[in-house]
Order: structure tokens, then C-alpha cells, then sequence
């Protein structure tokens, strides 16, 4: 899209908003917001939904109260609350408000607050945005008509609003996101305390880290990420594209949470909560958006009621397309673009009052050319220094937006996930879960390791017709709760079980060593016999492929967690839960044959005798690479070839406990207090690239698992303020460890390894705050400050390994003092908007401004350069209006990265190991136009 059609359509856009209205009569009192309301006769319970739907407000009801109720619907342009009271005619229920602005529905004139077994209906409105204006014919209503809006979450495995719940979170609606421009992870950490998300030489590959715990491992090999990501409560994937559409909510949780949520959350987690089908209503939406870089993105939803009260479907959908913003200077390939397709169904089966049951289906196809990667530092006296010295100063002399790289990279991803969450409600009091789900992910990537045109460190994908990775994973939790308003009991049991289904495949392709695979440095080949022999640049590339590889891993665990209402105001907290963890798997690897043919035609231009070339391709042609190294280690010579490879495997199994005590104080309707203590448990390890080369019983083979205890205090308030509506949300913690995963660099074969630091600390607080002095003016704000230091750490001592393994010995190094990788010591974020005046009836007509700012983040443990990411801060803009001149239609126009401000979002620091390091920069300004209907 062109800057004169951007200016053109925010022409339109000025023109639309003082378009000519009925003139008001002198002296008259503004005119009251109103809307739209079509909800249709029927089931009480789908009219509320509705209403709460239509006016973007929050409302809260038991479910036992609506059976049997029905409605005669509402239709017309109404006032909020006259549009409620409409519905309630004649029902029997009543309407209550508190200070905070939460609608509640009862049967009879009990007084709902403080809510304890009421189940809140998602809700669109927002923290930051002005609550509809409520009627003044409504006397039993305080005067809140700028209320700053809750969330309904879903933090301890039930719904409640998020300003009931006593843990530090943050949470955002499906509105927030959009407004916000949040399409990835890498953009969710903007807007989060305390989130860190970076990726390695893949940009989809995205690890979270909160309040310094995040970490890596995987499917195997045990360990796993410190923040786990959920999708409907199953443990899943929740970063890169596709994910972040048609919520009901998006939450991150900070500190353990491994009691309810199960093992490896020591730092937290991402809890994505897809916007569930409603009963007896069809809805939806669809937007669209135009952009720079040739963006062009799609997604809506529609919700089906197929029978009255007992079945109902949601379909959605969302693809983004959009060009890279890194070119290639050589082949004009572009990179960093957008490519992926992703398609939802929900349904939503209630075949009783008692029984609720939601199966969904979640598929995403991702299909870019990834690559990016720019080349920052080249470690003088390295291997491939002198080759790489002259392609760094043109890298930097081409900057960011400009690379060649030797290999035709890509990144694609399929995922499908299928749930199924059923409750079973046989009294008021219990309830009992189930959630299955089956999910299969399938990735293969080409990634240029080296970011240079030079074949040194070369991943080309998987052969043809299988992946990288490929797993199957089977989750089952069955769940019993107990709520009587005074004391809740959830407990249940957990088990995972994940496999490959096929065989993993990859085709490397790295320098052939004067020494063969077994030592020597590289062949380099003077520029005039390149020709000669078919290649194109100094280095003879040499393909190892690895055949067959499987990962295999299994969780099971039992929890159980209780709430007791010591006082109605006063609840303790207590949870408990074992978790056991098993993990391995086995891989072959050999050198493909055709490369060592190279070897003939050197000696047919005479530059090596006949028996030299005879030699070098019967000793390496086909060699099997592991059992090659373990027979030099053992002093005998290689022995076995492709296909009489062994297979290899390693394995592992740990387990271990979480548990979490709390307090919290609901001290009035708006200002809660609490404290929590817990523990957080993450799965030992193995490191695979040990135990191939040492076998399973050598030191380094196996790591600890990793124990997390955390003190954390908060509070949850609300404020009126002269009128002033306020929320402030703040947390202080400390969090200190016992064998935390850190990753040793360059241990073995040049490869890192993940080992145990004895002790850490982690000091912090945290704030989110909203300020709405009027309607017209909303102002938000996050802070997070995270001190995170090693309080006892000596790296593990590594003796001189053959030299076959090509590992000099390594001393022990003390390492106290120390700061976290991944960790950004201070963290904020404003938002602000402000709403433009036209007359209400046209709509709301705002202009919003974000701005993100965090401090250095050490990306790397050893000293190098760029070892950090230097500070940096994001401006986003967006023009918007929202229903307007009175329709269900809202339209755009946003900027974000306005400023065009470049800053790294993956780190591959090899700079100590492999002698060069890179790095992906994030996105440049964009701006465009998205335009959005709702029926």
C-alpha cells in the first residue's frame, strides 16, 4: 500500500467522523451511548452471552440459575442497561453491580459480591478502554460509567477475573492483541513484565523466559522449556504464527507453576484460551488487512448454533502473507517473510444441564524462506577466519536488510492439535474433568549457520518426504473439583506420552577436512582450480546425513490443590504435586559417498597422486560417523559403513516435587492482597552428544534436574480517585535456585553442552497500571525490574578427550556474580489513547500510541563481542474507529516500529566456539490499513 493511499483513506476516515448530525438542543445533556442489539428469543443463558458480546461488558452468572430460563430477546437501538433489563423481563432474575464496574445476574435479590461460585461470560471489555455509558434511569447503579474493565482467566484451571486472582499475571483479550499488533511471541514480550522471547538461528523457533527461567532441551533429551505453552489447557506450542487469533484470552503467569499446570513451569506460563462456541446465536466477524512489504492478511470466525441449548460450532480461520524484509544481494531471494495458513473448529456439546463438552480442532501451515541471519563477529585465528574477515566487512558495509548466504533457506512447519475438555457436573459442589488430546507436529528448515555465501555450517532439510521433526503427543488429565464457596479441592492426575513416528532425517553440509572427518583443517582450493573441479568458492563441501533418528519421552504426574476460606475475606492456599519424567532416543549418522568424489577429479588435474584419491574415498565414502569416532577414541581404526551404521542412543529419567503455599485477603470488592511461596520442579537431562561419543555412564551424560523456590507478595486494587478510575497490580519476589540448566559452551566436539550451576538468585518486582481520568483518555503502563545472578557456580572441569573428539582440556571456571542470559534487567511500557470527539452515535473515534522499552539483555555466559542485545525501544500508532457511524465496523490505520529501529531477536553466539557469531534483526516499520466487520 502506497503512503498517498494511506493519506487517502485517513482522509476518508476525517471526513466520515464531522460528517453533518442532527443538531442537539441548547442547553441538552449529552447523549447517552447506544447500540445495536439483535438478540434472538430463546435460552437465558445464550441472551446474556449475546448481550455481553454486544456491549463489550462483563457479566458474571451461575450457570444452575439460568436452567430452564427463557427470554424474549432484545432488538433495537438501546441503552446498555436497558437492553439487559429487556432480556430480564419477567424471568425472575435480578441485575447487581459492584464498585468495580462487574455486572452479576442472580435469581432473587441475593447480593452476589464477593463472587465465589460464579461463572464470569467472556468479556470484551477492555483495561484501557472507556466502559459504555451506563443509563441514568438505573438508580440502583453506581455512577461507574468509566469503570476499567476485567478479564476473565483461567490461571487456576477455572474462570474468574483476573483481579480475584492472587497471581502476578498479565492477560489480554482478543481486542488487546489486535490493538497492540501482537502476532507473535516476539511481539507478546513487548507488553509483558518480565517476558523475555528470543529464538536461535530460526525466528520461529522462539523460547520463552520469565523472570530469568526459560531454557531449552526437548523431545529426548529431557529438560524442556521453563514456561510452558497451553492451547485450551493442553500443553502446546504458543509462540510463532497462527496462534494469537480468535481468543478469548491470552495469559502469562509468572513464577512456578507447576502444581496445576504440571512440571517444567519453574518460570511460568502461556495459557491461550480460543474463543469458545455459543448456544442459539450466529456471530462473528471478518477482517482484513492491506500493508507495506505486500502485506495482505485474513481471518474471521462464525459461530453456528446447530440445536437450541445443546450443540453449537465455531469455525475460524487466518492466513498473513507478506515479503521479507531481508534480501538476498546475490539471488534476490527475500527473507524474514510471512507465509501461514490457520484453520480452527470448535463445538461445543452440552447434552445435559450437568454435562459440557468442547472438542476442538487446531491446524496451522507455516511455509516461509526464513533465513535472515546476518553475520556480526569473526573470532581472529579461527578455522575459517581468513575466508570470513572479507565477507564481514561487506556485511557490514550492506548493514541489516541486505545478505548472501550459501544455502536456499526455509522454515515449514505443519501442526495439527485435536482436544477434548469435558465436565461432568452430577452436584452443585463437584465437578469432574477430562481433557484428551492427540497432537502431530511435523517441521523441516534449511538454515545457513554461517550467514555467508562459504558451505561451513550448512542445514539443507530433511529427504524428501519426511522432517526434521516429527512428533506425536498424547496427553491425558482427568480432574476432580470440589467447591462449596468455602472450600475447594482440585485434584487429579496427568500423563504425556511423545514419540517419533518416523524417522527424523537430516542432510548436513560442512568444509571436507584435509584429514577427512576425523581431524586436519579445511581443503581450501586456490581460485583457479575452483572452476576445474565444479565448485563455486573456496571451500569443498562434504554432506553427512543422518538416516534415522527417535525421540521419545513420557510425563506422569499426581496433584491436588486446596482453598480455604479461613474468614469470607481470607483464603489459604496449599498444593502438592509428584511428577516422573522418562527420556531418550537413538540416532545413526554416515558421510555421503558423493562428495569424496572430488578426490578424482584433484587427482586427474594432478594435484594428488591416484593412491591418495583411492585412499581418501575408501576411508571416508560412506564412513559411519559415530562408530568412526568412538573407534579413534578407542585407538583402533574406522571399521563400519553406511548401511552397517550402529545406532546409538541415550536415555534419561528423573522426577521430583512442586508444591505452593498462599494466603490472599480480599480486604474490599477492589484490593486484593496476597503471598505465595512455591516450588517448581524441571525435568533432568541428558546430553545426547556426550553419551554418543563417552557412553551413557560419563559424567557429563546426565543432568540434574532443576529446583525452583520462589516468596512472592502482590496486590490487586482499584481506585477512584475524585472521580478518577485507577487500577494498579503490583508483585515483589525472590526466587532462588538448586541446580539450575545452564548451557556450557564449546565442552564437546565443539558442541555445547547443557550442565548444572550450583545456586542462583533472582530479585524483582513488578507493575501494570491503568489511568482513566475520562472517558476520552485512557493511559497504561507495565514494569518489570529482574535482578538474576549466580550465587554459586563453578563450570564443570572437562579433561583433554582424544583427539578424534577435538576437545582440549578444559579447566574449571568460577562463574559467582555472574548475570543471567536472557534476562532484561528493567522492562516498560506506556499505552495511551485518545479518544477524538465526534458525537457518540458515530461511533469512537481514538488515536493510540504504544511505546516498549527494555534494557541490555546478555544473550551469552562466556565474554565476546555481541554478547548482549543492546537496550532498545518499539513506537507503535494506530488511528482507530471503532462501529462506525453506528455499524459494526471498524476500521484502521496502524504503524508500528515507526521509528524503523533495528534490534536482534535470536542469538547465536558462537563466537568462543564455532569463531563467528550472527544474528537476526526484527521487523521494520510497517504501516497499513485493516478494516473489520462483526455480525
Amino acid at each position: 500500500m502506497s503512503d498517498r493511499t494511506l493519506l487517502l483513506v485517513g482522509a476518508a476516515m476525517a471526513a466520515l467522523a464531522t460528517a453533518p448530525v442532527a443538531a442537539q438542543p441548547v442547553g441538552s445533556q449529552p447523549p447517552v451511548a447506544m447500540r445495536i442489539y439483535a438478540i434472538a428469543p430463546g435460552a437465558m443463558k445464550s441472551a446474556l452471552d449475546a448481550w455481553a458480546r454486544q456491549s463489550r461488558r462483563q457479566i458474571m452468572y451461575r450457570s444452575e440459575d439460568l436452567v430452564g430460563v427463557k427470554t424474549g430477546g432484545v432488538a433495537g437501538r438501546l441503552q446498555d442497561l436497558d437492553a439487559l433489563n429487556a432480556i430480564l423481563i419477567g424471568s425472575g432474575l435480578v441485575m447487581h453491580r459492584d464498585a468495580s464496574g462487574a455486572i452479576a445476574i442472580t435469581r432473587g435479590g441475593a447480593h452476589p459480591f464477593p463472587v465465589t461460585a460464579m461463572r464470569s461470560v467472556t468479556t470484551t471489555q477492555l483495561p484501557g478502554a472507556p466502559a459504555a455509558q451506563q443509563t441514568p434511569s438505573d438508580p440502583s447503579a453506581s455512577d461507574d460509567s468509566a469503570a476499567i474493565g476485567d478479564i476473565v482467566v483461567t490461571a487456576r484451571r477455572t474462570e474468574e477475573r483476573a483481579q480475584r486472582v492472587p497471581v502476578s499475571l498479565t492477560a489480554f483479550t482478543q481486542e488487546m492483541i489486535r490493538e497492540k499488533g501482537i502476532s507473535t511471541a516476539t511481539d507478546l514480550q513487548n507488553f509483558t513484565p518480565s517476558l523475555t522471547v528470543l529464538g536461535d538461528v530460526r525466528r520461529n523457533q522462539q523460547t520463552y523466559t520469565i523472570r530469568g527461567l526459560g531454557g531449552g532441551g526437548g523431545a529426548g533429551t529431557g529438560s524442556g522449556p521453563g514456561v510452558v505453552g497451553y492451547f485450551a489447557e493442553v500443553p502446546s506450542s504458543a509462540s510463532g504464527p497462527g496462534n494469537f487469533f480468535d481468543l478469548a484470552s491470552l495469559q502469562v503467569l509468572k513464577g512456578p507453576q507447576g502444581t496445576l499446570f504440571g512440571r517444567n513451569s519453574t518460570g511460568g506460563a502461556v495459557l491461550l484460551e480460543p474463543a469458545r462456541p455459543k448456544m442459539n446465536m450466529v456471530e462473528g466477524y471478518v477482517q482484513g488487512t492491506l500493508g507495506n512489504l505486500r502485506r495482505r492478511s485474513g481471518e474471521g470466525a462464525i459461530n453456528i448454533p446447530l440445536i437450541d441449548d445443546v450443540l453449537a460450532v465455531r469455525v475460524a480461520g487466518q492466513f498473513d502473507k507478506r515479503d521479507g524484509y531481508v534480501r538476498d544481494a546475490v539471488t534476490g531471494r527475500d527473507y524474514l517473510n510471512r507465509n501461514a495458513y490457520s484453520l480452527r473448529l470448535g463445538v461445543q456439546f452440552n447434552p445435559t444441564d450437568t454435562i459440557s463438552s468442547y472438542t476442538a480442532l487446531n491446524y496451522i501451515d507455516v511455509d516461509e524462506h526464513g533465513g535472515g541471519s546476518v553475520l556480526l563477529a569473526v573470532r581472529p585465528g579461527s578455522t575459517y577466519a581468513a575466508l570470513l574477515q572479507p565477507l564481514l566487512a561487506q556485511q557490514q558495509a550492506w548493514g541489516v536488510r541486505k545478505i548472501a548466504l550459501s544455502t536456499p533457506t526455509f522454515e515449514k512447519a505443519k501442526s495439527l492439535l485435536v482436544l477434548n475438555n469435558t465436565e461432568w457436573r452430577p452436584t452443585d459442589t463437584l465437578t469432574i474433568k477430562n481433557i484428551v488430546s492427540y497432537a502431530r507436529t511435523r517441521s523441516n528448515a534449511a538454515t545457513d549457520r554461517d550467514s555467508t555465501v562459504l558451505p561451513i555450517a550448512d542445514l539443507l532439510g530433511a529427504f524428501p518426504g519426511s522432517y526434521n521433526d516429527n512428533l506425536r503427543t498424547v496427553t491425558e488429565e482427568l480432574q476432580l473439583r470440589y467447591d462449596d464457596g468455602t472450600f475447594r479441592l482440585q485434584g487429579g492426575g496427568f500423563y504425556l506420552d511423545q514419540k517419533s513416528p518416523q524417522p527424523l532425517t537430516f542432510v548436513t553440509r560442512n568444509p571436507l577436512q584435509a584429514g577427512g572427518i576425523l581431524g586436519g583443517g579445511p581443503i581450501v582450493i586456490p581460485a583457479r582450480i575452483q572452476p576445474l573441479l565444479g565448485i563455486d568458492g573456496p571451500l569443498l563441501p562434504a554432506i553427512s546425513v543422518q538416516p534415522d533418528a527417535s525421540v521419545r519421552g513420557r510425563s506422569k504426574a499426581l496433584y491436588a490443590q486446596a482453598q480455604y476460606k479461613i474468614v469470607p475475606t481470607l483464603t489459604a492456599t496449599a498444593g502438592f504435586r509428584w511428577s516422573w519424567d522418562s527420556f531418550g532416543g537413538d540416532i545413526s549418522s554416515y558421510q555421503d559417498a558423493a562428495s569424496y568424489q572430488v578426490f578424482n577429479r584433484l587427482a586427474a588435474l594432478g594435484l594428488i597422486k591416484p593412491l591418495q584419491a583411492a585412499q581418501a574415498i575408501a576411508l571416508n565414502a560412506n564412513l559411519c560417523v559415530y562408530d568412526a569416532f568412538l573407534a579413534v577414541a578407542a585407538g583402533a581404526l574406522p571399521s563400519r559403513y553406511y548401511p552397517n551404521c550402529t545406532k546409538p542412543s541415550f536415555a534419561g529419567k528423573s522426577d521430583g516435587p512442586t508444591w505452593q503455599l498462599g494466603l490472599d485477603w480480599q480486604a474490599d470488592p477492589t484490593t486484593l492482597v496476597y503471598a505465595v511461596s512455591r516450588r517448581g520442579y524441571k525435568s533432568g537431562a541428558n546430553n545426547p552428544i556426550v553419551t554418543l561419543f563417552l557412553g551413557n555412564d560419563y559424567p557429563l551424560a546426565a543432568v540434574k534436574p532443576e529446583r525452583v523456590t520462589d516468596a512472592e507478595i502482590g496486590i490487586k486494587r482499584d481506585w477512584d480517585v475524585g472521580g478518577v478510575k485507577v487500577r494498579t497490580n503490583a508483585a515483589a519476589f525472590y526466587t532462588w535456585f538448586n541446580n539450575i540448566q545452564v548451557i556450557q559452551r564449546a565442552a564437546i566436539a565443539g558442541s555445547d553442552i547443557l550442565a548444572n550451576a550450583q545456586k542462583a538468585r533472582v530479585v524483582g518486582a513488578e507493575f501494570e497500571g491503568v489511568i482513566q481520568p475520562s472517558k476520552w483518555l485512557t493511559v497504561s503502563g507495565t514494569y518489570s525490574f529482574n535482578d538474576a545472578k549466580y550465587t554459586d557456580y563453578t563450570t564443570i572441569p572437562i579433561p583433554a578427550i582424544p583427539a578424534a573428539l577435538n576437545t582440549p582440556a578444559q579447566p574449571a571456571r568460577n562463574l559467582v556474580g555472574t548475570p543471567f542470559t536472557f534476562v532484561a534487567k528493567h522492562k516498560f511500557s506506556l499505552d495511551g489513547r485518545v479518544g477524538l470527539p465526534i458525537p457518540e452515535r458515530e461511533g469512537d473515534l481514538g488515536l493510540r500510541a504504544t511505546y516498549s522499552w527494555q534494557s541490555r539483555q546478555l544473550v551469552a555466559a562466556d565474554p565476546q563481542p555481541f554478547d548482549s542485545i543492546a537496550p532498545y525501544g518499539l513506537l507503535n500508532l494506530r488511528l482507530e474507529w471503532k462501529d462506525v457511524r453506528g455499524a459494526p465496523l471498524d476500521l484502521a490505520i496502524y504503524g508500528t516500529n515507526v521509528l524503523d529501529k533495528e534490534y536482534r531477536i535470536t542469538a547465536n553466539t558462537g563466537y568462543n566456539n564455532s569463531g563467528f557469531s550472527n544474528s537476526i534483526y526484527g521487523e521494520p516499520a510497517q504501516y497499513g490499513l485493516e478494516l473489520r466487520y462483526r455480525f
